[in-house]
């Protein structure tokens, strides 16, 4: 860190995420559940925002949101079953790990991987926050990538 008061702002605010996500999948692992409601990871990144703004995509949040329902989706037995499920680590790395990341959009949703690993994010994700509907860009789910070559499907686009 440069010492600037943004800097240790950004610190504060990726460990905190990442403290969350640890708790998030410990409940998970544990109670099969999480009642932790959905929080902030971090900003949308620059290049995410000026896609969206370029292609006529509407992101409903200034943030990347993590929730119970999503982080569960990516743990399902049937990923398990199929050695597709992405490691605590590599959950609790996403919000500092996603900027050195490669970003696609696949027409409907953004699609952040290392080639290895793949984090889905919805632009205009339905949820509940303190018994409240909202729409927030938040985290769908995520898997290990079997094949690097999907991203040069036409579907994609990089960013």
């Amino acid at each position: 860190m440069s010492g600037d008061s943004g800097d240790i702002y950004q610190y504060r605010a990726l460990h905190g995420a990442r403290a969350k996500i640890r708790s998030m999948l410990s409940e998970i692992h544990q109670l099969g559940y999480s009642k932790r409601q959905p929080f902030s990871i971090g900003r949308v990144e620059k290049r995410m925002s000026d896609f969206a703004d370029n292609n006529g995509i509407r992101l409903s949040s200034k943030s990347v949101y993590f929730s119970a329902k999503g982080i569960t989706h990516a743990l399902r037995e049937s990923k398990q079953a199929k050695g597709l499920v992405v490691s605590d680590k590599d959950f609790i790395r996403f919000p500092d790990s996603r900027k050195t990341m490669d970003l696609y959009y696949d027409g409907d949703k953004f699609i952040y991987t290392d080639y290895k690993t793949k984090f889905i994010i919805h632009p205009n994700y339905e949820l509940k926050i303190k018994g409240r509907k909202t729409t927030r860009v938040n985290l769908v789910t995520a898997g290990k990538v079997t094949n690097p070559i999907e991203f040069q499907m036409k579907k994609y686009r990089k960013i």
